[in-house]
């Protein structure tokens, strides 16, 4: 059902929307930690860029574990994604676009016809 009257979306597609964002920007500040640390290594950037990569890395964490009971993934892949680091980013981005929206977005619930009276709730 959407949370607003109207907004088509539901709660876990707009969580799916932010995570697909999260996913991708995680990879990117791994790529760029690493960059900085093997290729071409800059000890102040170095640790510039690994704090942003832990905070975003975290939110990626938290993110992907909040979202799985809801969207049915396994605890498994769950472990997967977050400890594969860029790779993990990229399976989340890419399962998430194949997701159908109908997973993400529940099928609405049967409006009564306004021009029906209801009775009130009451003994009978």
């Amino acid at each position: 059902m959407p949370d607003f009257a109207d907004d088509p979306s539901s709660e876990l597609e707009r969580k799916a929307k932010s995570l697909k964002v999260m996913a991708l920007v995680e990879t990117v500040s791994y790529v760029t930690l690493f960059w900085f640390w093997v290729v071409q290594p800059v000890d102040v950037v170095k640790v510039i860029v690994g704090f942003f990569h832990g905070l975003i890395w975290l939110a990626f964490a938290a993110m992907t574990v909040i979202i799985a009971p809801a969207i049915g993934w396994t605890w498994l892949y769950v472990a997967i994604v977050i400890v594969t680091g860029p790779v993990g980013g990229l399976m989340v981005f890419s399962r998430l676009q194949r997701t159908p929206r109908a997973v993400l977005v529940p099928p609405r619930s049967p409006q009564p016809d306004p021009g029906s009276v209801v009775p009130p709730p009451g003994p009978a």
